[in-house]
């Protein structure tokens, strides 16, 4: 989450650069959405005891653990991220073809959203939004932004499998042919996402200032209570 911050911020600065990642997470991790509320998260057992990190972008919690997380930036400027909604489209019809070199036909959601103000389940992928994308039904791919004055975040996470925590929410191995090896699919989405945003991709270790920075980020702001106990 640091680093994602601190990649926010250098694009910001610099509206001449880009910004595009894939991880996973070293423990399964419960990441709280901006603006929800971390007694949601403790009013259920599940999540007694878990790993527990607020995003700085919005959307649901998401539970990571059979999945892969992606993070792209981008300036302002770029004609994707001058409106939100287009970001969400372009970037998820790249996923989707990703999918789709492998056999799986994943379709967006494409459903008017809900009034806002519904209740909103706890969970991203409990959630349905237009833009999701969604497979035999099921919710396999979410995103959620964060826009600060000169460049946009915007998180997703891309369901391979369910996990024992939260077996009611099956991944695209579950649902189809789709292997669930998270390596293949961060190098088949490096592959192919920058490229359909019209960038012309680098692949380079991030740069010393962004590291130190994301180093202060996380001990002043991520791993501290007054972040994540915030609401």
């Amino acid at each position: 989450m640091a680093l994602d911050e601190a990649l926010l911020n250098a694009a910001a600065e610099s509206p001449e650069l880009a910004f595009f990642r894939t991880y996973e997470w070293t423990a399964p991790t419960l990441s709280l959405g901006y603006f929800q509320s971390i007694r949601q998260a403790e009013a259920d057992p599940r999540w007694s005891g878990v790993a527990i990190v607020r995003r700085p972008t919005g959307g649901g919690a998401i539970w990571h653990h059979h999945e892969v997380t992606y993070a792209l930036v981008l300036p302002v400027s770029h004609p994707s991220a001058q409106r939100g909604g287009t970001l969400y489209h372009e970037v998820h019809a790249a996923i989707a073809q990703t999918f789709l070199t492998q056999g799986i036909a994943l379709m967006r959601r494409g459903e008017a959203a809900a009034p806002e103000e519904r209740t909103r389940p706890f969970l991203c992928f409990q959630d349905r939004d237009a833009e999701d994308l969604v497979l035999t039904g099921s919710k396999v791919v979410g995103s959620a932004q964060r826009r600060r004055a000169g460049a946009v975040l915007q998180h997703g996470s891309i369901l391979l499998a369910h996990s024992p925590t939260t077996p009611e929410l099956p991944g695209a191995g579950d649902l189809a042919d789709a292997s669930t090896e998270k390596k293949g699919w961060s190098d088949r989405l490096r592959d192919r996402l920058p490229t359909a945003l019209g960038l012309q991709p680098e692949s380079h270790a991030v740069r010393a200032v962004d590291r130190q920075h994301a180093r202060e980020l996380e001990e002043q702001v991520y791993r501290t209570a007054a972040w994540n106990r915030r609401r």
